[in-house]
């Protein structure tokens, strides 16, 4: 079943409960006849199925396995897993998976789509695609990076346009015949956002990611539900406050920006929002209204402050369907000369560094962890 038609009535909570549409409600009333359960908006769109696993596979599935007139050559498959597989050492500790080849794809993860959606494509499908493919690619990013990000998630009525010509410019390179209820479903993505928050706030990868842990309490075959209670009674039970922030890899060797009455110098520090780190990967941080590079973590007496260089050269990284800097996507390329510090509570984001021709493109993280 496709949907090529955008421009039907929306169902309503009130529509839904008195069943105007009649095709809809050819069996009669639903189980939930009477509740306060509204039918309609306490039902939303779960973007890790309906965007990752369902939009953002079948584009990949479409270039690698489609019709001959859209599947990308063998060459150029191995060249785009050859630079997904490069961006490795560049890829934040907050992320679940580093990114794999294509020849992988049956095996992706949920969250390796969402990392290609958000962070890996942008970055690397410039190069490879067909400039109106690419362009089809970067509605979809820019509409969820919008959505994702709770920042941004006010502009619903801009994520919208931009997700409606993603469908529609969708149908016209591939056929109407791909329009199918994950594409179309986008359309009604920015109208959930609308009502309950950024798309973290209801989608289904927290659950996910929490299931191995609940395996983990399950010992054997019988009664595993009683087994998970038990276990889960026992950790509240047992645990310990911990401290928010920890410190490792203690050294000595700088850099210290004068006037700081240093107590101890760590390369890494781990806290609620992120993990701090001296070396590629979670090095870099927007300060203020500056992309910097993070070169130490000094304790002192009054705080924990960061070492760090900005970056001197930063340029637009795309100019359709908007310019990058609405995102705070940049172009980077090389440090300042001097060393600045700050106090950590001052780190803005972090931003995810990835290479890019001669330089690096810098995205800051969309996504709740």
């Amino acid at each position: 079943m496709t949907y090529p038609c955008a421009d039907y009535a929306l169902r309503t909570d009130e529509s839904f409960t008195n069943m105007a549409d009649e095709s809809h409600h050819h069996e009669g009333p639903h189980p939930f006849i009477g509740s306060s359960v509204r039918m309609v908006s306490q039902f939303p769109l779960d973007y890790m199925h309906l965007v990752c696993l369902g939009v953002v596979r079948r584009m990949l599935h479409i270039w690698l396995r489609g019709p001959l007139n859209f599947r990308l050559p063998a060459s150029i498959v191995e060249r785009m897993s050859a630079k997904l597989l490069e961006m490795r050492s560049f890829i934040p500790v907050e992320f679940a998976r580093k990114p794999r080849s294509l020849r992988e794809l049956d095996r992706w993860k949920a969250t390796e789509f969402r990392q290609f959606l958000l962070y890996t494509g942008p970055v690397m499908l410039g190069t490879f695609l067909d400039q109106n493919m690419y362009y089809n690619f970067m509605l979809l990013f820019s509409g969820v990076a919008i959505l994702v990000s709770p920042r941004l998630s006010c502009h619903t009525q801009y994520a919208r346009t931009l997700l409606k010509c993603f469908v529609s410019h969708f149908g016209e390179i591939y056929g109407k015949d791909q329009i199918v209820y994950n594409v179309h479903g986008l359309v009604h993505l920015a109208g959930d956002v609308q009502l309950h928050g950024c798309l973290d706030s209801f989608s289904a990868f927290p659950y996910e990611n929490y299931l191995h842990k609940l395996k983990k309490l399950i010992r054997k075959p019988e009664f595993p539900l009683a087994q998970i209670i038990r276990r889960l009674s026992e950790i509240r039970i047992m645990e310990a406050p911990l401290s928010c922030t920890s410190f490792k890899k203690p050294h000595y060797v700088g850099p210290i920006i004068g006037g700081l009455s240093v107590k101890a110098q760590y390369g890494e520090m781990t806290c609620d929002k992120w993990t701090v780190k001296v070396s590629t990967g979670d090095n870099v941080f927007v300060i203020g209204n500056d992309i910097c590079c993070i070169h130490n973590i000094v304790e002192c007496s009054d705080g924990v402050y960061v070492v760090y260089k900005e970056f001197s050269d930063k340029s637009l990284f795309f100019d359709y369907p908007f310019n990058s800097d609405y995102l705070n996507i940049y172009k980077i390329s090389q440090t300042s000369d001097s060393f600045k510090c700050v106090k950590v509570s001052e780190l803005v984001v972090k931003c995810t560094v990835l290479p890019h021709r001669d330089g690096f493109v810098a995205i800051p993280m969309f996504h709740a962890f």
